[in-house]
């Protein structure tokens, strides 16, 4: 409550190795930022619907305190047009759906899951999750951002991307390994050099930088997990026969002494469909670095609250989903014993 929104320059932050984990790294101070003014979002919102209809009409009424019709000062200065940034946000673009064009036959061919960014911060590629069914068996591709369009249809914006699913489903998975974090070693404090770019992953923002030396941040600001803040007693436990694959996805995940650790990404399904595992997203930052790790459904603990909402309980500790191998598609059905970890 009573955060605040301020823009910090994108060429002024680095990646730092720490305590065998990445930090994001901004040398300014709490208060610096605070006096900063708040950051205005509204030149990046989408333009409102352009009115159809063109028939002159009577200036409107509205209604005071009792509900009486009162006339609208025609005298009053028109509202300030807020002039439209160039940019974009990426809250803007994450989660949007796809259309293939504009035409009453577009069809809807994904939906934006993430964005990949150059060393500069520049927008290269954008994820696009295409296929599956009620959001199993989802596949990510990379789609060239500078070949995805806006468009205005029926008074919405529709981000447009001149493909087909079939398209997209013949492109390659995303490979996001290229964008993990470098494992934490224990025999040296050297930061490893970012991964050489490949057609299907571009080089990930790397603005590496040995960790500065003031003193270290208070652990407690720094950590992204944090303790469940709910009552567990309050949820009701739920069979796991009950739950839909397509319900999982993004369920919070809480580990060992009710620490949160991380959240459903995905659901892997057995070949007679059936959950197999669920996909953790752990670590990161901002959504970025974060590791897939696969946890087998056996003995899993599902709980739901009053309004519906799901919570999954294990017993695992951040530090071990952290190590453990990161779930592969293309090799988990080979190597599952070792990609799979189970609650005992």
């Amino acid at each position: 409550m009573g955060a605040k929104d301020v823009a910090f320059d994108y060429d002024k932050l680095q990646w730092v190795e720490k305590n065998g984990d990445r930090w994001l790294v901004a040398e300014t101070t709490k208060e610096a930022l605070t006096a900063l003014p708040d950051f205005d979002r509204k030149p990046y919102d989408p333009a409102p619907a352009a009115q159809t209809d063109t028939t002159a009409q009577a200036p409107s009424t509205t209604t005071d305190g009792t509900g009486a019709q009162k006339p609208v000062d025609m005298n009053a200065a028109p509202a300030e047009p807020v002039k439209k940034a160039d940019g974009n946000l990426a809250t803007n673009i994450i989660g949007e759906s796809v259309y293939n064009g504009t035409a009453d036959d577009a069809q809807n061919i994904g939906d934006v899951n993430d964005i990949v960014l150059t060393k500069d911060g520049k927008a290269e590629a954008l994820v696009i999750g295409v296929g599956g069914f009620l959001g199993i068996g989802e596949k990510n591709v990379a789609f060239d951002f500078a070949k995805a369009k806006w468009a205005e249809k029926n008074g919405d914006r529709w981000l447009v991307a001149e493909t087909t699913k079939e398209e997209l489903q013949a492109q390659p998975d995303f490979n996001r390994k290229a964008y993990d974090p470098a494992p934490a070693t224990t025999a040296s404090t050297e930061v490893p050099k970012a991964a050489a770019p490949t057609a299907t992953a571009p080089a990930p923002m790397d603005k590496t930088a040995e960790a500065p030396a003031a003193p270290a941040p208070d652990a407690k600001a720094t950590d992204p997990t944090q303790t469940a803040a709910i009552d567990k007693s309050t949820l009701t436990e739920m069979p796991v026969g009950e739950i839909r694959g397509d319900d999982l996805k993004g369920t919070t995940v809480y580990g060992a002494n009710d620490v949160q650790v991380g959240e459903i990404g995905d659901v892997v399904l057995t070949p007679d469909n059936k959950p197999d595992a669920v996909i953790v997203d752990v670590g990161g930052f901002l959504g970025i670095g974060e590791k897939e790790v696969a946890v087998g459904m056996d003995n899993l603990k599902f709980m739901t609250d009053k309004d519906g909402k799901k919570y999954l309980y294990t017993t695992f500790t951040k530090e071990q989903l952290e190590a453990q191998a990161a779930y592969d598609k293309g090799s988990y059905a080979e190597q599952r014993d070792q990609q799979r970890m189970i609650v005992k």
